[in-house]
């Protein structure tokens, strides 16, 4: 081989260990933000505070099976919160039950559930308390949970439900009665 053909064939090795070192960056970019997205949800996220101090993620229910939940992720903004509200230039009129959500990118997230998982939910008509009344119903059975979201109009809840997840699973969900 003569010298101008091994300087070729040194230029195209490296030119391909180049490229293979770019295409392993990128990779592991593409793959870390992936993998990233629910912790990212789970830390960024706007959050409510129960009156035990316990974090929750508001976000409306999109779609359920037996192992996963997926949601869309938004901001549940108390009156409390005066600063919030003058960032989002909010008035009173925004807020006429004490709470605003704010969703301003719809963009879903799929959580795991578990056999672990806690729904808490109110029983509107008394068909899993036989109650009368409105009153919460507690269950670890998904099966349960979703015959209850099936209760709603196309089974789309028009309110946001709340959910403390660990390690992208989910641990506790809850409606809260708010009016």
């Amino acid at each position: 081989m003569s010298r101008n053909e091994k300087r070729r064939m040194g230029i195209y090795v490296l030119t391909g260990i180049v490229l293979i070192a770019v295409v392993a960056v990128l990779s592991v970019a593409v793959l870390n933000k992936r993998a990233s997205k629910n912790v990212q949800v789970q830390a960024a996220s706007p959050s409510y505070m129960d009156e035990n101090g316990e974090e929750y993620i508001a976000a409306f229910l999109k779609d359920m099976t037996d192992s996963t939940i997926t949601v869309d992720v938004v901001e549940f903004i108390t009156d409390a919160e005066t600063e919030r509200i003058k960032e989002l230039n909010l008035t009173g009129e925004d807020l006429p039950d004490g709470y605003y959500i704010h969703n301003p990118d719809e963009e879903t997230v799929t959580w795991k559930l578990d056999g672990q998982t806690v729904y808490t939910f109110i029983d509107w008509n008394g068909d899993f308390t036989g109650s009368d009344y409105p009153e919460e119903y507690t269950t670890t059975d998904a099966a349960e949970f979703q015959k209850y979201i099936r209760t709603y109009e196309d089974s789309q809840p028009g309110m946001s439900f709340f959910f403390q997840i660990e390690n992208g699973v989910v641990n506790i969900v809850f409606e809260k009665y708010i009016a």
